[in-house]
């Protein structure tokens, strides 16, 4: 059936008013931000090519706004509207985390966003002296074999948010848990230069899989990996 000759009640804006957005599909969610298709496909349509073409939920959180622009149809305002209610969502997510008072949280729920990522990058995690994440930073885009991680901009970042504590994260692109030489040698490095600040190294993890691995700090347990889920 052509999307203009649905009933008005099943069409996603109209749908979400009658029936809630819990009743919206993911491509309905998505074509309700995009309001209108393109040339050929109608705008649901449009949205679930879209997102099977991202990977999903998660490569289309992934995605960056250049890639999104470069897709036909999208334009500025739709892609804006597209990001933005995305940045709404891993807001909304950490804000959670906070509220529950575990600073893992964050981490975790970035080491199931990065379960697919091709690369290799290096995130920073800011707390303040009572464990709460008060910053969130990429410190290094890498390749398949590794990243390299710019300490005097994690150090300048740190000073900046006058954090106390900073707990780092990389994803290990092939799935291996194990740390290497290289991240035992990076978690000393870190640490010996964090002290000098004041500063305290909360925490060194691998994400590989989804899952979330330590190389120095606390051990992440399966709860804690259960409720980053929910």
């Amino acid at each position: 059936m052509e999307f203009s000759s649905l009933p008005s009640d099943e069409k996603p804006r109209e749908k979400l008013f009658t029936h809630g957005p819990s009743s919206l599909s993911l491509a309905e969610l998505v074509a309700v931000l995009l309001r209108t298709g393109r040339q050929g496909e109608d705008v649901v349509e449009m949205s679930r090519n879209l997102i099977a073409r991202m990977g999903g939920l998660e490569g289309l959180t992934r995605a960056a706004t250049e890639e999104l622009l470069q897709e036909k149809g999208l334009k500025q305002a739709k892609v804006a509207s597209l990001v933005a209610a995305l940045e709404l969502g891993k807001r909304i997510a950490l804000l959670k985390s906070e509220k529950r008072g575990d600073w893992k949280q964050p981490l975790l729920a970035k080491a199931l966003e990065v379960k697919h990522m091709e690369r290799e990058c290096i995130y920073a995690f800011f707390l303040d002296v009572k464990d709460r994440v008060i910053g969130e930073d990429v410190i290094s885009y890498g390749g398949l074999s590794g990243a390299f991680l710019d300490m005097p901009y994690l150090f300048r970042q740190a000073v900046r948010l006058s954090a106390a504590k900073i707990a780092l994260m990389h994803n290990h692109p092939d799935g291996c848990a194990s740390p290497s030489r290289e991240d035992l040698s990076l978690t000393e490095h870190v640490e010996r230069g964090l002290r000098c600040l004041g500063m305290e190294l909360k925490g060194h993890y691998i994400a590989a899989g989804g899952e979330l691995y330590t190389v120095k700090g606390e051990e992440v347990s399966p709860d804690a990996a259960d409720s980053a889920t929910n």
